[in-house]
């Protein structure tokens, strides 16, 4: 289990070039946002995300890129009667202005930084975040950090995983990595056919994801007192 660790060089370089490889698609929102596959796709394997979103609130997009995921959810989530506030983090400076413009009544919500190390100014009601915002072997930790950092007492965790219709690669488990770390998973929802996008949601005021909580906080102070020890 990996705590206090800086994420790798190489995959920081990694995200480094993802948004050169963004910034290249300027005529195109959906494929700036990474996408290839056409609006119709688009809105089949990202709308599930709705699923875990039920009333009214504001939500943090980890990872926003250009901001038109936000700006989509916020479109679909009004077609329900559910009205969205837009925050935005994301890595890439460039990308980040993009958000800002998109959302001009909101630049002051949209951040630069990375998500591993992150301290947001505020809680939200609802946090959206991949799965490989971090390599694997620091996701459990990533995940506490999100819970404890980003979402509110009422809040709410959503976890995407992307799989790849050209390829044939579904997406990665969200659901049985979560449960297999000791977290509570309040729901799930996939997109496409067959699935290539995968949703999992985790409820900060849950008995289990509290007591969860309050064992990672223990063991992290017990190894920050190990490691002032040495």
């Amino acid at each position: 289990m990996i705590t206090n660790s800086e994420l790798p060089r190489d995959f920081l370089e990694k995200l480094e070039s993802l948004e050169v490889a963004y910034l290249a698609a300027e005529d195109d929102p959906i494929r700036q946002s990474g996408f290839s596959g056409g609006p119709r796709r688009w809105r089949a394997e990202r709308k599930p995300i709705l699923g875990a979103i039920e009333i009214n609130g504001d939500i943090l997009d980890v990872g926003c890129a250009n901001g038109f995921l936000l700006e989509c959810l916020i479109e679909w989530a009004g077609e329900r009667g559910i009205t969205l506030i837009p925050y935005g983090l994301d890595q890439g400076a460039q990308l980040i202005e993009l958000a800002k413009k998109r959302f001009p009544s909101y630049r002051s919500d949209f951040y630069v930084g990375n998500a591993w190390d992150w301290e947001p100014p505020r809680q939200y009601r609802y946090v959206y975040t991949l799965y490989d915002c971090v390599p694997l072997e620091f996701l459990e930790e990533y995940v506490y950090r999100v819970l404890v950092r980003m979402v509110g007492a009422r809040g709410r965790l959503i976890v995407g995983a992307y799989g790849s219709r050209s390829q044939g690669t579904p997406p990665f488990d969200i659901k049985g990595f979560l449960e297999s770390r000791g977290f509570s998973v309040a729901g799930t929802a996939e997109g496409g056919k067959p699935p290539v996008t995968s949703f999992a949601w985790i409820d900060r005021m849950n008995r289990t994801t509290t007591s969860f909580i309050k064992h990672r906080k223990s063991l992290n102070n017990k190894e920050f007192k190990e490691e002032c020890a040495l």
